[in-house]
């Protein structure tokens, strides 16, 4: 009778008695800092509904201490089943052969190598046995579709509308492919007289300042702005900021879109000076864990191990339905076991994990 139950329990619950893994994560952000605050938020919940031992550092942004933790989980007396690293500004790359070393898997969180580096690199499972795979979002994809809202609710009238393009940087893959969408829809578009690519290397302040440098440029020739793209809402709330401090009235004035889903963000939707938040990639977080836990239960191979994810905007409508439960979430309310890979796949959709994290709302 005991054997049967044991049995029983195998069918109907593989993920308690699946072998409990450790993985250590490198953060390359700085511990405070809003968008990876949500990335490692998201990721310990979902450990936690998996049965996964997660460490967490945190690079500070600093490419060297990248670099040092990295080595120092992998070269210490037991190093983690896995190490999730994100290929920040492309320095994360040269940590494969280490990993191949030591026996380490490596998955690559948001920003993969870029086409330069697989000249080298290969694909995963080629070069380098123990890299097994890649999770992005599709950043090309929101950028164009924040290019696209700006022009749709834009004026027909006069144009060409002075723009700004606020980028995050140049190198990262994840800010590559988000300028490059937005790139297609300005280039593309005859209303659009873009102005200005400025890169605010993801900082508030350093984008409030660069649009204050622009609208004094626009002062000069008599004009004002019309439309400002920013890579992620810190930059957007600079930009924001810095229309304010010359007298415009952002969303009336003057249209911008941002990117993260932050509570900042959401809450400037909500009062009508960002027309959208695109994002909801922080849930790469967990969707990692959900990966890594499938890998060692064998329920995928490393051919199911790369994905590239959507991401989606939240305008005023999404805002007055999903705001308050994204302001301030427990992803914990989420079991991610039940986005584990099924017939069909995997769906790593944001809009799912935000119908079930309203689902659980008190």
């Amino acid at each position: 009778m005991r054997v049967l139950a044991i049995c029983l329990l195998c069918l109907v619950s593989p993920v308690l008695l699946a072998a409990p893994l450790s993985v250590t994560f490198i953060n390359p952000g700085y511990q405070g800092e809003r968008f990876w605050d949500m990335v490692s938020s998201t990721m310990r919940a979902a450990a936690d509904d998996l049965d996964i031992r997660l460490t967490v550092h945190y690079a500070q942004r600093d490419r060297h201490v990248m670099q040092a933790l990295a080595a120092e989980a992998l070269e210490g007396k037991q190093p983690p089943d896995y190490l999730v690293l994100v290929n920040e500004e492309q320095h994360a790359v040269d940590l494969l052969e280490q990993a191949e070393v030591r026996g380490v898997d490596v998955l690559f969180l948001l920003n993969g190598p870029s086409a330069e580096q697989r000249l080298h690199t290969g694909e995963p499972g080629e070069r380098y046995r123990h890299w097994i795979g890649v999770i992005e979002p599709d950043n090309f994809a929101a950028g164009a579709r924040m290019a696209r809202a700006l022009l749709e609710a834009a004026p027909t009238q006069p144009y060409p509308l002075p723009t700004l393009a606020l980028l995050g940087d140049t190198l990262t893959p994840a800010s590559i492919g988000r300028n490059g969408g937005m790139l297609d829809v300005f280039l593309k578009e005859p209303r659009v007289r873009l102005d200005r690519l400025l890169t605010a290397h993801w900082n508030q302040e350093e984008a409030r300042t660069l649009t204050a440098g622009y609208l004094r440029w626009l002062e000069r020739r008599n004009e004002a702005p019309a439309l400002i793209w920013a890579a992620n809402d810190p930059i957007a709330i600079g930009a924001i900021e810095a229309l304010q401090d010359a007298g415009f009235a952002p969303g009336e004035d003057v249209l911008l879109v941002g990117l993260n889903w932050s509570p900042e963000g959401i809450q400037r939707v909500a009062r009508g000076e960002l027309l959208l938040t695109d994002g909801g990639h922080f849930l790469a977080g967990a969707w990692a864990m959900v990966m890594l836990r499938d890998l060692a239960d064998n329920a995928i191979d490393i051919a199911d191990a790369s994905i590239r994810f959507p991401m989606e905007a939240l305008d005023t409508h999404d805002v007055a339905t999903f705001g308050k439960r994204l302001i301030s979430p427990d992803w914990r309310d989420i079991d991610f076991a039940r986005f584990r890979h099924t017939a069909s796949g995997y769906d790593f959709s944001p809009r799912r994990a935000l119908d079930m994290l309203m689902e659980a709302q008190p």
